[in-house]
């Protein structure tokens, strides 16, 4: 998966928007104000090297994919790293995998969301 792939899957999830409050480097998607995916545009700094995301997860499946893929995945410091994990792209992890992580990020972000700042419910994936 490229990155320019990865970009188009997060704003295709309903109520995406970009931003970039760090400046150009780092793409930051949120939906209802929060961010649920941060893409760094650069191959270095944010997250590690190489093409990478951080996306949040329930502590378990952080702690399962940092077993599993010790070398693809490591901690999104300075994110809170019980939530937060950051996937190199182009390794072990599959796209298919990535893309299901990318949308349970966002569907764990909406659920905490007030309904008012929810996007209406439609079906996507």
């Amino acid at each position: 998966m490229t990155r320019d792939e990865l970009i188009m899957h997060a704003m295709g999830c309903p109520g995406a928007v970009e931003d970039y409050p760090f400046g150009d480097e780092l793409l930051t998607v949120k939906v209802g104000g929060k961010v649920f995916a941060w893409i760094p545009l650069t191959e270095v700094g944010w997250f590690g090297h190489g093409i990478r995301v951080a996306l949040k997860a329930r502590p378990e499946v952080v702690a399962d994919l940092r077993h599993v893929y010790p070398s693809d995945v490591r901690g999104a410091r300075p994110l809170d790293e019980r939530y937060w994990v950051a996937i190199c792209l182009g390794g072990k992890i599959g796209d298919g995998e990535v893309r299901e992580l990318l949308d349970s990020s966002y569907t764990a972000v909406v659920s905490r969301l007030p309904r008012r700042l929810r996007p209406p419910s439609q079906d996507w994936r």
